[in-house]
């Protein structure tokens, strides 16, 4: 049913989502990423006081996360920290916190914390901090591609209705031609009524007079850079293509790539684990979510985007 005041006119349009926007499409994308990323790894052994989720965001946004014991409740807790000091070898040798409801005290590796990393980066290298050891900066550069894409697709669509730039030679002509453009993109019949905009205002071609379709390769694009994506953080992305296509060169190739980030970030949880469970007895264990794992049984998974994270003893 179409609105029948402006006001509820306004209301739609204000809740309409802006696929144009690049940074609304931005934040679309950087949470869905992020989603996907906090489901690889399936933790064990947590005590009730360090959830995985607050765990998984401080490795991936933060590249690391500080196990310590908050000295008000007795309570293993894993606090928002930035990295401190060095060995012989520049790497951390403590971290510093600010949280109201922890007491404040010095951090030491190895003796009163311990520390776990995201990646073989490890927040150092030699003398320089490297700050995107995380996925951070990793998410959000795919999140700003598809973003991007996804803008110009609205854009293609919408100039696919009104295929060309209207050039107003005032502002009253202007605002009738935004009122007109609008209405087009929203998908609704527009109509000018004013004779002399007909004759005043002149057409910049948009998408030329070919009139060939370029949302194909737009939508093939996207997909594209999704599949990149999980690519580079080790999971499959179903695509169109199929193996018969490539070479056997390629295949071998590809599968080795998916393995090598996932592969590297578990290696860092396991080995900062074992330093958590030497200092504090605990029983911490980390594995890749079966849905994520591409060396399950016969080394094949059902190449699907999986849709649910892993928590410590289940599905969220």
């Amino acid at each position: 049913m179409k609105p029948k005041t402006a006001k509820q006119r306004k209301i739609i349009d204000d809740s309409i989502y802006d696929v144009e926007s690049v940074p609304s499409g931005y934040r679309y994308w950087r949470t869905k990423l992020l989603n996907y990323t906090l489901g690889i790894f399936k933790w064990s052994g947590l005590p009730e006081s360090v959830p995985w989720r607050e765990l998984e965001l401080n490795l991936q946004l933060k590249g690391h996360a500080v196990f310590c014991t908050n000295n008000r409740t007795g309570e293993l807790v894993i606090p928002i920290t930035e990295l401190f000091g060095f060995d012989e070898y520049y790497r951390p040798t403590g971290a510093t916190y600010g949280n109201v409801l922890i007491p404040f005290k010095r951090l030491e590796f190895g003796i009163n914390s311990d520390v776990i990393y995201n990646d073989r980066i490890r927040g150092n290298v030699l003398r320089e901090q490297w700050p995107d050891s995380g996925l951070a900066s990793f998410i959000s550069r795919y999140a700003r591609l598809l973003a991007d894409v996804e803008s110009t697709i609205d854009t293609y669509l919408i100039n696919m209705r009104s295929r060309s730039y209207m050039v107003a030679k005032n502002q009253a002509m202007a605002a009738q031609l935004d009122d007109f453009q609008r209405r087009i993109a929203l998908g609704e019949r527009a109509v000018i009524t004013d004779e002399d905009i007909l004759e005043a205002f002149r057409n910049v071609d948009i998408v030329g007079s070919r009139g060939d379709d370029r949302i194909n390769d737009l939508l093939i694009a996207r997909d594209k850079i999704l599949s990149m994506f999980f690519r580079d953080i080790g999971v499959k992305f179903e695509q169109e293509q199929k193996k018969a296509q490539l070479t056997e060169d390629e295949v071998t190739a590809d599968e080795q790539l998916l393995l090598i980030n996932i592969d590297d970030m578990l290696q860092e949880r396991r080995e900062g684990a074992e330093r958590v469970n030497r200092l504090f007895g605990l029983n911490l264990s980390v594995s890749i979510n079966p849905a994520y794992d591409r060396r399950e049984a016969s080394g094949e998974s059902s190449g699907k985007v999986p849709e649910k994270s892993g928590e410590s003893e289940g599905e969220v």
